[in-house]
């Protein structure tokens, strides 16, 4: 297998750039840090894909151009937008047991890892122009994308746990000294119940009635019925 050319040497051989500009942005490259063929494309010497088909060769890898190439949905919406816009790149679909991704330079090893976790698969990188690559990223990963995955569970419903069931205590039924006990209970409540409303009917002593046959009928009444329901309030709270 024939070694590969340095990226220098094919920039000169196929006179993309002259030695004295190879040596301008050797050293731009240098003082920026940045790699060699993105300081010639920020210098303009040469046209971008020229560029970047003379990078591929140098690291071993296929170049392409993105108009002309398909990309899957399936497998971009699988990827983290913001992944995908912080390293600079763009999956473009599944082929031959590997997931392609169009990129400008080979990506990192642990966004490799990331990706290979993802899909289950390895990684393989294509280059292509910066200007193909950012408009590709700007149209699948715009902005404040997020990944379908994280929309399906913010979605999602949260389970509301179920109200456990309260336990009734069972009924248990009276003895004859319970009911004897609250029936006397009731009885006495009765009795004091009545009694205040007739004492009170006569401390108020309404005009019309009191001192005639009405009081002698309303009072009773009035007695029995308050009675009625104190005796039936006292025997119901002693039942619970």
């Amino acid at each position: 297998m024939p070694e590969r050319r340095k990226l220098e040497t094919i920039l000169l051989g196929n006179n993309l750039v002259s030695e004295e500009q190879l040596k301008q942005v050797s050293s731009y490259a240098n003082a920026v840090g940045i790699d060699l063929h993105e300081a010639v494309l920020q210098k303009k010497i040469a046209p971008p894909d020229a560029v970047m088909m003379a990078y591929a060769e140098s690291v071993g890898l296929p170049f392409i151009h993105l108009a002309d190439v398909s990309i899957d949905q399936n497998v971009v919406v699988q990827v983290d937008p913001i992944t995908a816009r912080q390293y600079s790149f763009v999956p473009i679909s599944i082929d031959q047991g590997h997931v392609l991704l169009a990129t400008t330079k080979p990506i990192i090893p642990d966004v490799a890892d990331e990706l290979r976790m993802t899909f289950d698969l390895p990684v393989r990188c294509v280059l292509c122009t910066p200007a193909e690559l950012n408009d590709a990223i700007a149209k699948h990963y715009p902005r404040g994308a997020v990944r379908v995955s994280q929309v399906v569970q913010k979605q999602a419903p949260v389970p509301k746990p179920e109200p456990k069931a309260q336990k009734q205590k069972p009924v248990e039924p009276m003895n004859e000294e319970e009911i004897k006990d609250r029936f006397l209970k009731s009885v006495v409540v009765f009795n004091f119940s009545f009694a205040f409303v007739w004492f009170a009917m006569n401390y108020l002593k309404i005009p019309g009635i009191s001192n005639t046959w009405y009081f002698w009928l309303v009072t009773p009444l009035l007695g029995v019925i308050a009675g009625g329901l104190a005796a039936f309030v006292t025997w119901t709270k002693l039942s619970r």
